[in-house]
């Protein structure tokens, strides 16, 4: 990639010059000074012709910006790729620039906030950029737009415009070791689910590839013709851990509480991603609002792709209250037997007792982990199955018995 360096157009070519120029050519051809009509016609020419090149050439630039992994945790390394492609049968000089809006370079070196090159495009040339850049930390980030200039090779009349090129990059929350967690189990004949001779057809948690020797009656067709490969339903097996995530943003707006909100959200991450690692259903509902178009709620399944669902919503969650989160759960299709609740809140409020009412009416056991727990005074303890969120972060126990 080339040193960016902003071109300058020359004083002999500027729109004053030019008109100045027009007016002593018709005064040299009137008085009939040939040497100085012919110095003042090799200007005008050039710069007419610098003019008209830049004019057709300009428009003929394409662009194309893309990432390697539209998906990342914080501190993984992004490709970010720009292609000029000149599709006219005049060389051009082309330069990009891309601000990073929240990314970091890589390389360090540059200390600007713009992503930034310069080439020059022969007929039907392509040129590409690379950078690398650094995912901060969790949240959506779109760089651009790209702001293009081009002209002719010698930079006199340099036409500009702004692309905006789609590139959205989804950074997950860090994932962090937790301590363990009690889940309650929920056992109906002893055995492991797959092992069990007993499935019950109403609750499907998800499909997968269909295994030759399958009875057919597992097909599921929907999916099927979805996915272009037959799938088999899974059902729910006798015995099945399933949680369910409740994260309640109202409390952090309030108390304008970034750090633990973020530390919340990490820890809710991590738990979704120990569980499906060891094949258990999840689901998830929240209260906050949502960076670009996500969703709000997911069911207890345990798909291919689950997990990433899940973690995106995550990424996308903004510190402040939404949608209200009971009317997210009374308009899902309910919820499968054996489920256990597990509820991240800033504090034991009117929020999240409402949550714990409304599946105890539903005889959902419920945990609760809040950053904030109440004090300990007569009469006002802590529900039963309130945890404070430090304890279940390793790092957190580490630093405080430090």
């Amino acid at each position: 990639m080339q040193t960016v360096s902003r071109r300058a157009s020359s004083i002999f070519i500027t729109t004053p010059l030019l008109l100045f120029a027009s007016v002593l050519m018709i005064a040299a051809l009137y008085y009939r000074n040939r040497d100085v009509s012919i110095v003042l016609l090799l200007i005008l020419s050039i710069g007419g012709a610098a003019k008209i090149w830049t004019m057709f050439g300009h428009n003929g630039i394409e662009i194309t910006a893309g990432v390697d992994k539209k998906r990342a945790f914080p501190g993984h390394v992004l490709d970010f790729n720009l292609t000029l492609t000149n599709s006219t049968y005049l060389p051009l000089w082309c330069r990009a620039i891309i601000p990073l809006n929240g990314l970091t370079r890589h390389d360090r070196q540059d200390a600007g906030t713009d992503m930034a090159g310069q080439t020059s495009l022969l007929w039907h040339d392509v040129s590409s950029f690379a950078w690398k850049l650094d995912a901060p930390g969790r949240g959506i980030y779109r760089p651009g737009p790209i702001s293009l200039a081009s002209g002719d090779l010698f930079g006199f009349f340099p036409r500009e415009r702004t692309i905006h090129a789609p590139v959205e990059i989804i950074v997950y929350p860090r994932l962090v070791p937790l301590r363990s967690f009690p889940v309650i189990r929920r056992d109906f004949f002893g055995i492991p689910g797959d092992e069990s001779p007993v499935r019950d057809p109403v609750y499907i948690l998800g499909t997968h590839d269909y295994q030759f020797g399958r009875p057919a009656r597992f097909i599921h067709w929907k999916a099927s013709a979805r996915r272009r490969v037959l799938q088999e339903k899974v059902f729910e097996p006798t015995e099945q851990e399933k949680i369910f995530f409740v994260v309640l943003a109202e409390g952090f707006e309030k108390e304008q509480a970034s750090a633990e909100f973020e530390r919340m959200l990490e820890a809710a991450a991590s738990i979704a991603a120990l569980l499906d690692e060891k094949g258990i259903a999840t689901g998830f509902v929240t209260d906050a609002s949502m960076n670009g178009k996500g969703a709000f709620f997911r069911s207890v399944r345990k798909d291919p792709g689950h997990l990433s669902s899940i973690l995106e919503m995550l990424a996308r969650m903004r510190m402040e209250k939404g949608r209200d989160v009971l009317e997210g759960l009374r308009s899902s299709r309910g919820m499968p037997f054996g489920v256990t609740c597990i509820c991240f809140s800033y504090e034991t409020g009117d929020a999240s007792r409402s949550v714990r009412e409304y599946f105890r009416c539903r005889r959902i056991p419920v945990i609760d982990y809040v950053c904030k727990m109440p004090q300990r005074e007569a009469g006002n303890a802590p529900a039963a199955g309130t945890r404070a969120l430090c304890d279940l972060l390793v790092n957190e126990n580490k630093g405080a018995a430090g």
